[in-house]
C-alpha cells in the first residue's frame, strides 16, 4: 500500500473496502494482458549513440550563397504570391564562418508584412546546420520597384 493511499486511509477513517463499496467500485482486480512482443529497453547512451551516428551520416555540405536562396525561395510576401528571392527583395548575402547576414529591402517602407517576411527569413536559414546565426539588415536605397523581379516573378503577374 503506497503512503498517499495510507493518509488516505486515515484521514478518513475507513477501510479500503469500505471506500471501495462506498464508491461502488468492483474488489475484482483484471487480469493484465501479456504482449506478445519483446520488450526492447535502451539505455540513454544507446540512444544518444544512435542519434549522434545518424546525424553523422547526413551530409552537412559546405554553406553557400546558393544554399540559403534556396532557403529563402520559401519564403512568400503574404500579399503577392511570389517568393522573396524573385521578388527581388534579396539584394545580398555575406556569409564568414557560421555567420550569416542577409541584406534586403520590402516593397515598400511601409510594408506591413516586413516583420513577418524578415522574422521568417531569419527563421528558415537558421535551420540550416551549416548555421549559427543570422543577422537581416532591411535597407531602403536602393528602393525596390518591379524592375527587380524575376521575369518569371513578372510573368506571373502579367508584366512581360
Amino acid at each position: 500500500m503506497g503512503i498517499g493511499n495510507m493518509i488516505n486511509r486515515l484521514l478518513n477513517n475507513e477501510s479500503k473496502d469500505e471506500k471501495d463499496e462506498r464508491l461502488n467500485i468492483s474488489t475484482q482486480k483484471e487480469t493484465p494482458v501479456v504482449s506478445e512482443q519483446p520488450v526492447v529497453e535502451k539505455t540513454v547512451d544507446e540512444v544518444i549513440a544512435k542519434d549522434n551516428s545518424s546525424n553523422a551520416a547526413e551530409p552537412v555540405g559546405e554553406l553557400t550563397q546558393e544554399k540559403v536562396l534556396e532557403v529563402l525561395s520559401e519564403v512568400y510576401d503574404p500579399e503577392i504570391p511570389i517568393d522573396i528571392v524573385n521578388l527581388g527583395l534579396i539584394y545580398g548575402i555575406d556569409i564568414k564562418d557560421r555567420n550569416v547576414v542577409i541584406t534586403m529591402t520590402m516593397t515598400a517602407p511601409g510594408c506591413p508584412a516586413s516583420t513577418q517576411i524578415a522574422g521568417e527569413s531569419k527563421l528558415m536559414v537558421e535551420e540550416l546546420p551549416q548555421v549559427d546565426s543570422v543577422d537581416i539588415d532591411i535597407v531602403w536605397d536602393p528602393p525596390w520597384d518591379p524592375s527587380k523581379m524575376s521575369e518569371e516573378a513578372q510573368e506571373s503577374m502579367g508584366m512581360l
